[in-house]
């Protein structure tokens, strides 16, 4: 997606999506993200966002222990042998190529994987906060597969 600050906050746009992204950002950021995009759409638009948000499992821990179980099950049916790239390896091979070497430096420089993994801005009611505080008055998920969800926002009036 197009950083919004490159874009007049005009309010006439009807809709805005964005995939597997935000979740990257740091609490504040995103909650800054997420009202700088109501500016731009006009009241009644949608924001979709796909992403892999977790749940709470403080408050459903049967449900998120079932979900991890399925997503565990269907990834052992679709890869018996296991990926045959991981995360890390993915990025050891970013660094070792002479084009992406300085690109994946600067990445480590700015420690971008440091709060990833657990962050609360990876978790569904960290999003669904701060859509409703940035002023969409209806949150909800339009799809789900496992911790894969399209959630929708609609911008309130």
């Amino acid at each position: 997606m197009v950083p919004v600050t490159r874009r007049p906050a005009c309010r006439d746009w009807t809709s805005g999506r964005r995939t597997t992204a935000l979740h990257w950002l740091p609490g504040p950021a995103l909650r800054a993200m997420y009202a700088e995009l109501a500016t731009a759409l006009r009241p009644g638009g949608l924001l979709l966002d796909g992403d892999h948000f977790k749940g709470d499992e403080s408050a459903c821990p049967v449900i998120e222990r079932l979900g991890e179980s399925l997503i565990a099950r269907e990834e052992q049916r679709r890869f018996p042998r296991g990926h045959l790239e991981t995360w890390t390896g993915w990025w050891e091979a970013i660094a070792a190529d002479p084009d992406l070497a300085g690109l994946a430096a600067r990445r480590e420089r700015l420690q971008l994987d440091s709060e990833h993994h657990g962050s609360p801005s990876g978790w569904l009611a960290t999003h669904v906060e701060a859509l409703r505080a940035a002023g969409f008055s209806e949150v909800g998920t339009l799809w789900q597969r496992g911790n894969n969800r399209i959630l929708c926002g609609v911008r309130g009036g």
